[in-house]
C-alpha cells in the first residue's frame, strides 16, 4: 500500500481535509498537524521523512493571505513548497495543487490551455508564487501541478467563498448578492478526490494539467440554482452592472488522459453543499454571515 505524506489536512483545511476522507480508505496516510511538523523548518521536515517509508508526497497546506497578508503568504507558502520539493527525487510523485491564477488574472483567463503558461507573467503575489512552483514542476522529474481553478464544497470558508456563502445565506433566508457576474470554471470537491488518485496511479505525459470542468457558468446562473435548491423566494442583488474578467480553463490535456473522468450536475452538487449547510446551521455565525458579501 502507498504511503502517502499529506499536508494541510487538518480541522482548518479545505481541500487536504476532503481528500483525507477520500484516500484513507485505500492508502496509508501521514498527515500530522502543523504543532506535530513545522513545514517551515526544513530540519524538522527532513527528520520527518527520514523516519517514514513514505512513497508520495500530497502538499495541500497553505495560507490565507486574510491572516498573514499576501507578501507573507507568498514566503511562507514557498518555504513550504521548496522544503518538501528538496525531497522529491525519495519518493514516486509529489503532487501539489496550483491555480489559475498563474495565467494572468489581470486580463480575461478565457478557457486556457496549458501551453498558454508563460505567455505573460502574473503581476499579482499568489498568481505569481504559482507561476514559479510551475516553472520549477516543468523542470522536475516527479513533482506534477494539478491546476484548479474554482473548487468549492464542504469545510471552505463560509464567509469568503462564493457558493459556500449563498448556500448560508439560503439556509438562513437572507438575500443573497453577486458582487458582478462572470464567467466562471467550478469543480464539485466530491469529483476531485478520484483526479488525484488517477495522478497518483497513472504515468502521467505532462507536469501540469488544467483541473476543471471545461464548462463555464455564470456566477448569477449560480445563484439561481441556490434559490432554486433552497425553495425559497430569496432576494438576489448583482452589485456592480457589466461583466468582470472571465475565469475559465480547457481540460482537453485532461480528458486526452483520463476520458472516464467524472463530473457531478452542478445543480446536484449545489443541492448536496446546501443540505450539508443546514445539518450544521448551528454552528454558522449569524452575524458574521449577515455582514458577508
Amino acid at each position: 500500500m502507498k504511503q502517502i505524506f499529506l499536508t494541510g489536512a487538518g480541522p482548518r483545511g479545505f481541500i487536504g481535509r476532503n481528500l483525507k476522507e477520500y484516500l484513507a480508505g485505500e492508502y496509508h496516510l501521514l498527515t500530522p498537524s502543523s504543532q506535530e511538523l513545522n513545514l517551515y523548518d526544513y530540519d524538522a521536515v527532513a527528520r520527518y521523512m527520514d523516519s517514514h517509508q513514505i512513497s508520495h508526497i500530497i502538499h495541500s497546506a497553505n495560507h490565507s493571505p486574510v491572516h498573514c497578508g499576501l507578501e507573507n503568504a507568498m514566503q511562507y507558502d514557498l518555504q513550504m513548497y521548496y522544503h518538501l520539493q528538496k525531497f522529491a527525487p525519495m519518493v514516486d510523485k509529489m503532487l501539489y495543487f496550483g491555480s489559475g491564477a498563474e495565467y494572468d488574472k489581470r486580463t480575461d483567463v478565457s478557457m486556457v490551455r496549458e501551453e498558454q503558461i508563460g505567455e505573460t507573467v502574473p503581476a499579482d503575489y499568489y498568481g505569481l508564487y504559482k507561476y514559479i512552483l510551475n516553472e520549477d514542476a516543468r523542470k522536475s522529474k516527479n513533482i506534477y501541478n494539478l491546476r484548479l481553478f474554482g473548487i468549492f464544497g464542504k469545510y471552505e470558508n463560509w464567509e469568503l467563498k462564493f457558493l459556500s456563502n449563498l448556500c448560508c445565506k439560503a439556509v438562513f433566508g437572507l438575500p443573497m448578492t453577486v458582487r458582478q457576474n462572470c464567467k466562471f470554471d467550478f469543480l464539485y470537491i466530491d469529483d476531485f478526490p478520484a483526479m488525484v488518485k488517477w495522478a497518483l496511479e497513472s504515468d502521467l505525459r505532462y507536469h501540469d494539467y488544467n483541473i476543471c470542468t471545461g464548462q463555464p457558468v455564470e456566477l448569477v446562473e449560480l445563484a439561481e440554482l441556490v434559490r432554486k435548491v433552497s425553495g425559497k423566494d430569496l432576494e438576489l442583488t448583482v452589485l456592480k452592472d457589466g461583466w468582470n474578467l472571465e475565469y475559465t480553463g480547457s481540460n482537453a490535456r485532461l480528458l486526452a488522459e483520463y476520458p472516464s473522468v467524472h463530473y457531478t450536475k452542478m445543480e446536484q452538487a449545489i443541492a448536496e453543499l446546501y443540505a450539508y449547510y443546514a445539518s450544521i446551521k448551528d454552528t454558522i455565525d449569524l452575524n458574521k454571515l449577515t455582514k458577508s458579501r
